[in-house]
């Protein structure tokens, strides 16, 4: 009996034998390119950061040009490092025919600065929020948030990421030389067609969202990196539509998870292979001390029958003859590179949890699909003139002119969340939160950190524990949202103020 494989059994370790779809012909088993590093912007001293939304091109493959959308770069963004203590001044400008909204995914900043949809920036606007950055150290990102754009904006180019630096995590001996052994790795997938452009439709997309069958790290095919021959730091953002990823290595070889979402971990965890979904964070550290070169690999979920249980993923897969996949990035271990390879650090930071007196109030939350009778509900029809599925909340689909929830400041509450059908990884504007429980069961401890997104499965409430601390007002709400782009395109979405 086969089942799909779900995200507490890879928490937990659980082994499968691979099927036979999970061969990608379209990766090249030999890296082909230096992994690009998105230029780093030091926005600490307060001054603006230019940040330019147009137009661009991209050669993906060899030979073809790519027209993409970039923030001040042809595809994605410059990663922006800020501190906590600090404010980040940005200053957008939209040289594009269409409107754009940009949010500051993981911020803990007030609604009017989110960039939620209603901070839409008109074509030949600009938009200059100053951010107050009062959070601990994370690595976050911006990306559209353009109301029924989000997931085709995303596609051709725009986001990027965000670091946060603290005291706290300045203290601690952890890899921190950006583009050398503290790197970003921002994971999508592409469809080009035959004459090498994005394929992208939000109206032909099907339940599950929008995949694409090429994997792009930063915006390169099969990457490779020459890194110190020591502990390599890996900032890690899943930045696509739809697709949940397993990440491992090659070589079955562990690594230690020391932040998720929101922040560090009070402890490194290690861990063998780990499932991420659309909009999470995480930093790992890999040690390559022994000179071996790293293959990250960066499977589909989507792709595997669980067909026995025992082991490791990656062991299954070599267990039973399969050649591993053709690796995502490929980290090659440079001994001229001064390296990393003091220990790592035992305890991290601390995490403080609220008491269950604490908590004031309890939110329910379901999120469903369904195939709508006709297309009066979403307004959304395919090329066929049949209705998509209905995505909703609480029964009901995104309107811009109402508002789902309303929420005092700095009052703990309880969410409890569910789908009535698929896996949804569900995010929230404005806030990190903690996890009590995932579909009825206590967090893994790689998931009891600060995070901002919350994959649900059908089988059973989760819960999180919440409290926000800055304002949203009904003419700047924050957000609530599944983070498949295609599913809060068409409607899995909520807003609610903070008063």
């Amino acid at each position: 009996m086969s089942f799909k494989l779900t995200r507490r059994q890879v928490l937990a370790g659980s082994g499968a034998v691979l099927s036979a779809g999970l061969i990608r012909p379209v990766w090249a088993k030999t890296p082909s390119s230096r992994l690009p590093i998105p230029k780093l912007v030091d926005a600490t001293d307060g001054n603006p950061v230019d940040l330019r939304i147009g137009e661009g091109q991209m050669a993906f493959l060899s030979g073809v040009s790519t027209r993409t959308l970039g923030i001040s770069q042809n595809y994605l963004g410059p990663t922006i490092r800020t501190r906590k203590g600090t404010t980040l001044a940005l200053h957008y400008q939209n040289t594009l025919s269409e409107g754009v909204a940009i949010h500051g995914h993981g911020l803990h900043v007030p609604g009017d600065v989110d960039g939620g949809p209603q901070s839409e920036i008109a074509p030949g606007a600009e938009w200059k929020p100053r951010l107050s950055i009062v959070q601990p150290a994370a690595t976050c990102w911006y990306h559209s948030h353009t109301h029924g754009k989000s997931g085709e904006q995303v596609y051709r180019g725009l986001a990027g990421m965000t670091i946060i630096d603290d005291e706290e995590s300045d203290g601690l001996e952890l890899p921190n030389r950006y583009g050398v052994d503290d790197l970003p790795v921002i994971i999508q997938d592409r469809t080009f067609d035959t004459s090498g452009q994005f394929v992208y439709s939000l109206t032909e997309a099907p339940e599950d969202g929008w995949y694409g069958d090429t994997v792009l790290i930063n915006g390169a095919i099969n990457p490779y990196a020459n890194v110190p021959a020591g502990k390599i730091r890996l900032r890690v953002l899943n930045g696509a539509n739809a697709r949940f990823y397993i990440v491992a290595f090659a070589d079955g070889r562990s690594f230690f998870k020391i932040a998720s979402d929101g922040g560090l971990l009070s402890a490194p965890v290690e861990m063998t292979e780990m499932e991420m979904s659309p909009g999470e964070r995480c930093e790992i550290i890999v040690d390559l001390e022994d000179g071996k070169t790293a293959e990250l690999l960066t499977l589909f979920e989507d792709d595997y029958d669980a067909e026995g249980i025992g082991g490791s993923l990656i062991q299954s897969l070599l267990g039973i003859g399969r050649p591993a996949p053709a690796p995502a990035l490929t980290l090659k271990a440079d001994p001229s590179l001064k390296a990393h390879t003091g220990p790592l650090p035992k305890s991290l930071v601390t995490i403080h949890r609220p008491g269950e007196g604490e908590i004031a109030r309890t939110r329910d939350f379901i999120l469903d699909m369904s195939h709508a009778d006709d297309t009066s509900h979403t307004g959304h029809t395919s090329h066929t003139g049949h209705a998509m599925m209905d995505m909703t909340i609480n029964g009901a689909a995104m309107n811009m002119d109402v508002i789902n929830e309303r929420v005092s400041r700095g009052v703990w509450e309880r969410w409890r969340i569910r789908s009535n059908q698929g896996e949804h990884p569900f995010h929230v504007h404005g806030c990190s939160f903690l996890i009590d429980k995932i579909s009825g069961a206590p967090p893994p401890p790689d998931q009891q950190g600060w995070k901002d997104t919350l994959v649900l499965d059908d089988d059973g409430w989760s819960e999180m524990i919440v409290r926000f601390d800055h304002l949203a007002t009904e003419q700047f709400p924050y957000m609530y949202h599944c983070h498949i782009l295609e599913h809060e395109d068409r409607g899995m979405m909520g807003q609610f103020t903070v008063s």
